[in-house]
């Protein structure tokens, strides 16, 4: 049998344990690391590339299905194994795409079950095409919710040109040409978006990467063009963070 190794992201403490002490004895399964959030676990993922995820779907702030669109993001192909205390999670996209999925409270005998048929199936080919058709069925998911004025907006982040703080509240610059005003400062967006397609030029504006047509280094301006062609102020401390986030971008293509 394959050796296993998996990496186990859940927000209860107490989940994690129990998957820790289910697996104790199994010489065949290394437990890689352990995150209660996606912001720790994307870098774990990054640095000890598991063969697989023990993934909760429901927690606090970014879900499941916010890890797995960053991993894509990030060319990321692992197996993933959905654990949830509600079987409504159970949808045909995660059982036609994710490895298996375990119900709470988990089952020692239905854990070992599942991490020999993967143990046994490991194939880098199959597992790229499960984890790519898992992102496409959770597709729906990628619009990102903004609070306005009178409720909220879902904003696909590839639409986004720039965005740029107006005092407690930030500008989106769209596409499309039209302008969406949102209720939250930039921080608060910068969070949202995702990092490896968003760039902080400034402490005023972000800028979506594969929108920059120029950088000018002497008069730091910086030129955003679609439809439309758009001057920004560059700040001289984030210059080279803009280099590093184009170099970025060209290696995401």
């Amino acid at each position: 049998m394959n050796r296993l190794n998996i990496l186990i992201v859940d927000d209860e403490l107490s989940a994690r344990e129990l998957l820790k002490n289910l697996l104790e004895g199994e010489s065949w399964v290394n437990i890689s690391g352990e995150a209660d959030s996606v912001d720790l676990a994307l870098p774990l993922i990054l640095k000890n590339k598991p063969d697989a995820i023990l993934l909760d779907v429901q927690m606090p702030r970014k879900d499941g299905f916010v890890l797995l669109e960053k991993l894509l993001l990030h060319k990321v192909n692992v197996e993933v194994i959905f654990v949830t205390a509600y079987e409504k999670y159970a949808i045909k996209a995660i059982k036609a795409s994710a490895f298996d999925y375990l119900l709470k409270p988990v089952r020692k005998s239905e854990l070992i079950d599942s991490l020999k048929k993967l143990a046994d199936k490991m194939q880098s080919d199959l597992m790229q095409e499960r984890f790519s058709s898992l992102i496409l069925e959770l597709s729906d998911r990628k619009k990102i919710k903004f609070r306005n004025r009178t409720g909220f907006v879902m904003v696909d982040p590839d639409d986004i040109l720039f965005c740029q703080a107006d005092s407690n509240y930030t500008l989106l610059e769209l596409e499309s040409g039209k302008s969406l005003v949102v209720s939250m400062n930039l921080g608060k967006v910068e969070e949202l978006l995702p990092s490896q397609l968003f760039c902080r030029i400034s402490r005023s504006a972000i800028v979506q990467s594969k929108y920059i047509a120029e950088v000018d280094r002497k008069n730091l301006t910086l030129y955003v063009e679609n439809n439309s062609r758009y001057a920004l102020n560059v700040s001289r401390k984030y210059m080279q963070k803009l280099d590093t986030c184009c170099d970025n971008l060209l290696n995401y293509k």
